[in-house]
């Protein structure tokens, strides 16, 4: 029986030792000369695919397995015979085994780069490794929440399915706009419980902004004032721990439904960042003696308020995995 062809190519360091005595061939003809213990320890299916062809030894110090046997099967200090061949082209390899190897971890700036990464660590069963890249994938969570989440989701990966969701609630999101080539890789049944999570977000911000039960009852003059006239469409407000009801000031309920409209196009506390959401209501109150003096200071209060309230809110929403 002739021996495996070798490899066009070595891989890069650490993996083009010559010593070390296993080498996994890639797609693309690039040979990785890798230390078997790593990967049988990393992963149950190398463990499995390496018991297959040869007894893993406790030392590869040498490069050396199963010396006195010298079939093509188990490979020997001088001639590593046993030369697997694995479906990952030689950047997803590099990137999976320096995850394993106690060297630096590859850097992920391109979800794209990343995502066969992501594949052949679920492949083979790397837990570890699909942890490390569950890191990064958070990260990127806040750019392309919906890539994520659909990733993750395909993977298992409940805790980044429900980060990446909490992220999805950041963007202004049109169905009719397209979708993300990630989401044909999951049923409609889960894209569907990431829209039932957002809309139940929704009306729960909703339900919020239909008065002020929320607010703590610490002077606000704009339900105080008697120079302003109350808004006609507002309702009496009772705020918390308070037993008298009374209408805001016109200028501040139409500020308010104006943010209730606003989370309901992006029903998360950052919707309530933009610096403008402050200023324009203390424009609309400086007519006013009573509130015109107070409405800046009154309404980044209120802003540091109510995004304190919108965020325990929507953390009380659980997304449905399944």
């Amino acid at each position: 029986m002739s021996s495996p062809q070798q490899p066009d190519s070595q891989a890069s360091a650490p993996f083009n030792i010559p010593t070390v005595g296993l080498i996994l061939r890639t797609s693309d003809n690039v040979a990785f000369h890798v230390r078997a213990g790593i990967l049988a320890e990393s992963s149950p299916v190398f463990y499995d695919m390496f018991a297959l062809s040869t007894q893993i030894s406790t030392d590869e110090s040498h490069g050396a397995k199963g010396a006195s046997d010298t079939s093509p099967s188990s490979p020997t200090s001088s001639s590593p015979a046993a030369v697997p061949e694995v479906p990952e082209n030689s950047n997803t390899l590099d990137a999976l085994l320096r995850i394993c190897y106690p060297i630096s971890n590859p850097t992920f700036c391109d979800l794209d780069v990343m995502k066969p990464v992501l594949a052949a660590a679920h492949k083979y069963q790397m837990g570890f490794v699909l942890e490390t890249l569950g890191i990064r994938l958070v990260e990127l969570a806040r750019d392309v929440p919906l890539r994520v989440y659909a990733i993750a989701i395909r993977y298992d990966m409940d805790d980044v399915a429900r980060t990446a969701a909490r992220q999805f609630l950041r963007h202004d999101w049109n169905p009719a706009g397209g979708h993300p080539a990630e989401l044909d890789d999951i049923s409609g049944s889960a894209y569907h419980r990431l829209l039932a999570y957002r809309r139940k977000c929704a009306d729960a911000l909703a339900s919020m902004c239909t008065g002020l039960g929320w607010l703590p009852n610490t002077g606000w003059t704009f339900m105080q004032c008697d120079s302003c006239p109350p808004g006609a469409p507002a309702p009496y407000c009772w705020l918390r721990d308070c037993e008298v009801g009374r209408k805001p000031a016109g200028w501040f309920w139409q500020y308010y439904q104006g943010l209730a409209a606003r989370l309901q196009n992006t029903p998360c506390e950052d919707a309530l960042d933009d610096v403008l959401l402050v200023t324009e209501p203390v424009k609309k109150a400086r007519d006013c003696s009573t509130c015109g003096t107070k409405a800046f200071e009154q309404m980044l209060r209120f802003m540091l308020k109510m995004k304190e309230e919108v965020g325990r809110t929507v953390s009380e929403i659980t997304l449905e995995i399944r």
